[in-house]
């Protein structure tokens, strides 16, 4: 047997050498002509945006994208290998354009027409064949409407909590908007989002959860875009309080104007959270309203959120409609004798008097229309504080005083002052005026002791 296979065996390797040789001559000179399938090879679609323009959706777009397209080529070996390699060499399309004068108000199903093109540099490939998976182009109106979403609760979540207030889950938005082909939309009929006992504890009420197209028969409908792919599910588990809403603000109305009035369409909310979260909250903050350089044009109705503490919700809505009046500031200018002002001098030093030198003063008031309206110069009154001054002229502030929302916008407002001695004889009088006053409020106090014995 060995002497089989050793036996003239150089003229036997000599004979696998020129076989082989042969072989790559016959591959590289002659390079024969084969046919090949080639499958898996994706496919673009072109013209989409402007079929979507239209108002048209391609119904079977993803399956078109998807699909395990096939082609049958024929060409020299070398070059089919090329593509067995690498099908991406291998470019399918579909151009939707082809299809924009065919449109109507109604679906379309129409035979696909696929363009194949061999991406090889002086390529001699020939396409024999094509298998397409998906042999129709599907078209339908685009439409849109809006979809109440439902619930459902699971039995496992029933079991571990008991839902305070109504007993009904919080969804915002309770509506969602779906757009998509008409055919398809119309088969919704319903959006529904399910609650289940993992997705929410004690320690997080609130969760965003998908929602899920159904039609009448409880099958599932996918391709639609939804004006919210999730929604937000508040749940109330736990301890509940009410506690009162607090309204807070952040820099000041614009110059001249003031703010006069703010209403909350409520004043009270209902907390629900942990029971040790929620005995520790007296109010609930609203997120801080700016007022900087608020005006008149500007005040209208704003829906302010809650500053909720991590783990508390509401049972409603967490935002607040706060009404904002602002009103425009009027400036008025009162010319005043001081001699007919209400002006009380205090602190003089004994044995000294006083000469006010300045015969009257200007003094501009702002306030609302109303509140200036009711306002009279007889209403504006002063103090001038003398106490520790001794004789000499002085330049001393009056210390104003006016109705509740009138503002003095010219303050501090001067007086030129005069403090001298009395003369003995000024000096003796007021000594004489002195005792008188304190005589008779002896004779005042024997009386009144005569008359309650």
């Amino acid at each position: 047997m060995n002497k089989l296979f050793t036996k003239n065996l150089p003229w036997k390797i000599a004979a696998l050498v020129v076989a082989l040789l042969l072989w790559i001559f016959v591959i590289n000179t002659q390079n024969p002509t084969q046919p090949q399938e080639i499958s898996g090879i994706p496919v673009q679609i072109l013209g989409y945006e402007k079929l979507v323009e239209r108002g048209y959706e391609l119904t079977n777009k993803e399956e078109i994208k998807n699909q395990n397209f096939k082609v049958v080529v024929s060409g020299p070996r070398l070059e089919i290998d090329k593509l067995v390699r690498d099908p991406s060499l291998i470019k399918v399309t579909l151009d939707l354009e082809n299809y924009l004068d065919n449109l109507t108000d109604y679906s379309i199903s129409e035979e696909a027409h696929y363009s194949i093109k061999i991406n090889l540099d002086g390529s001699s490939v020939a396409v024999k064949d094509r298998r397409p998976g998906v042999t129709k182009v599907r078209m339908d109106k685009i439409a849109s409407k809006e979809q109440r979403i439902n619930y459902v609760i699971a039995e496992d979540l029933l079991n571990q909590y008991t839902l305070l207030g109504d007993g009904k889950p919080i969804i915002n938005p309770d509506k969602i908007t779906i757009t998509g082909a008409k055919t398809d939309i119309d088969r919704v009929s319903e959006a529904r989002v399910y609650i289940k006992a993992e997705d929410f504890s004690e320690d997080q009420l609130v969760n965003n959860l998908p929602v899920t197209l159904y039609d009448i028969d409880g099958n599932e409908i996918e391709g639609l875009e939804l004006s919210h792919k999730e929604i937000e599910v508040k749940l109330p588990i736990g301890s509940e309080k009410r506690v009162p809403v607090n309204i807070t603000y952040t820099g000041k109305v614009a110059d001249d104007y003031v703010l006069t009035k703010v209403e909350a369409s409520t004043t009270e909310v209902t907390i629900v959270g942990k029971a040790e979260v929620i005995d520790s909250i007296s109010q609930i903050d609203l997120e801080p309203i700016d007022l900087t350089d608020l005006t008149e044009a500007d005040a209208n109705l704003l829906k302010v959120k809650m500053k909720l503490p991590d783990g508390v919700m509401t049972i409603g809505s967490d935002e607040v409609s706060v009404s904002l009046q602002v009103r425009k500031k009027k400036t008025l200018n009162y010319p005043i004798l001081l001699s007919e002002m209400d002006l009380k001098v205090e602190g003089i030093g004994e044995g000294l008097t006083y000469e006010i030198l300045t015969t009257s003063i200007n003094v501009e008031v702002s306030g609302l229309s109303d509140d200036l309206i009711m306002t009279d110069k007889s209403d504006i009154k002063a103090t001038l504080d003398l106490k520790g001054y001794v004789e000499g002229e002085y330049t001393l502030p009056l210390i104003m005083t006016t109705p509740d929302n009138i503002q003095i916008n010219n303050n501090p407002i001067n007086v030129e002052i005069s403090i001298k001695a009395l003369s003995q004889e000024a000096s003796n009088e007021v000594i004489k005026d002195d005792e008188e006053s304190d005589e008779g409020e002896k004779a005042d106090e024997i009386v009144s002791e005569t008359d309650n014995p």
